[in-house]
């Protein structure tokens, strides 16, 4: 009982944070489309029997570049069920515009990080997902926004490929990254944007400016918002991103920039985020404030969570924005991952729906244009 009300109390807090909204929106945010992971399920066995705490890592065991077939299924789900406008289930599918060219990088001896635009990448690993791509967009199911163009840090796993170390070039050898002899599900690799502010903005920059204009070229607009990976980026990152019209941020309650090295550790301050809009300055944040992870395990939990949180939202005129990682949807290693998740979405979709008859289903960027009064 104690717990239960401790549990309120925290939610209600949170939600009375930030700006207010009419309507009851619902925003599904899906990170890692468009980014490589574990390519095979021969590249799990082996990197697992070297590596056996990757087994422990729901990233490592199910996720992948998603497939026609993983594609189609979500779509169904979300064409299923739509809302008071008539208006079908939506997820913000956030792009990482690109992977590293292992072969340039090898042909290079690990000296120069290089990359390939991600559709390049489908288009040889799966090439029957692009098309699926172009129909989910037009049909109005997803719409894609920025997630930087890399999700590892470049100068890290340079580095630890150049000193050659076992684990990370084991991985490089399967086509993947992400491990380090360390690994521990951190993100010491995979924040590819763990700059502080005044450090190596150089790096970063390029990084941005190339990932913006790989999705540019491929979606024909820029992107409106932008999630980094593992939720770091210098706030220096995210004012030259608003200089390029991608004025809004997505994340959690509380962002992290980089502040270097601590006692030999790397640090980060801590900052609470209002949702809404900052009028002074124009930018926008996107507060995450449901989750639902069901590939972590505790099946029809996350549904039952995911609609208590939505409540103590819509209670205090907040959107329920969702957090949803693009691992819950992947089948081409472990199918019953994407089958009974879709089920778990399905489920939940249905009593959203029945609850709220009233909601509406919109992406991130239609929700910043909802903080902006437009």
């Amino acid at each position: 009982m104690l717990q239960k009300l401790k549990r309120q109390l925290s939610l209600t807090a949170q939600a009375f944070l930030g700006q207010r909204l009419e309507p009851k929106v619902v925003v599904f945010e899906s990170d890692d489309w468009g980014g490589i992971r574990m390519p095979s399920v021969e590249t799990y066995r082996i990197l697992a029997e070297k590596m056996p705490m990757i087994k422990n890592d729901r990233f490592s065991k199910f996720d992948n570049l998603a497939s026609a077939d993983d594609l189609s299924a979500l779509f169904e789900v979300l064409q299923k069920h739509r809302d008071s406008r008539g208006n079908p289930a939506i997820f913000t599918f956030n792009v990482t515009t690109a992977n590293p060219d292992f072969n340039e990088i090898l042909h290079h001896n690990f000296e120069r990080f290089i990359v390939e635009p991600f559709h390049q990448t489908i288009l040889r690993e799966q090439p029957g997902a692009l098309s699926m791509w172009n129909d989910g967009f037009f049909a109005g199911l997803y719409r894609p926004q920025f997630h930087g163009r890399d999700h590892i840090h470049q100068q890290r796993w340079l580095t630890h490929l150049v000193n050659g170390d076992n684990v990370v070039r084991e991985a490089f050898n399967n086509r993947t990254y992400g491990f380090e002899s360390n690994f521990d599900g951190t993100e010491y690799l995979l924040a590819a944007y763990d700059y502080p502010s005044a450090e190596d903005h150089e790096i970063w920059k390029a990084s941005i400016d190339h990932g913006l204009q790989i999705f540019q070229d491929f979606f024909d607009f820029v992107p409106r918002s932008f999630i980094p990976p593992c939720y770091i980026a210098p706030q220096q990152l995210v004012s030259y991103l608003q200089t390029k019209g991608v004025d809004t941020l997505q994340g959690k309650l509380y962002s992290f920039e980089p502040q270097g090295l601590s006692n030999g550790k790397r640090s980060y301050q801590k900052k609470i985020r209002k949702a809404g809009l900052n009028t002074k300055t124009g930018h926008i944040n996107i507060v995450r404030n449901c989750f639902f992870e069901p590939s972590r395990g505790k099946g029809s939990q996350w549904v039952s969570d995911c609609l208590e949180r939505m409540e103590v939202a819509f209670k205090w005129g907040k959107p329920a924005v969702v957090d949803t990682h693009r691992v819950n949807y992947i089948g081409s290693i472990v199918e019953n991952n994407r089958r009974e998740n879709l089920m778990l979405l399905d489920q939940l979709l249905t009593q959203i729906k029945r609850r709220w008859p009233d909601v509406q289903f919109m992406s991130s960027d239609q929700l910043a244009q909802l903080y902006k009064g437009k």
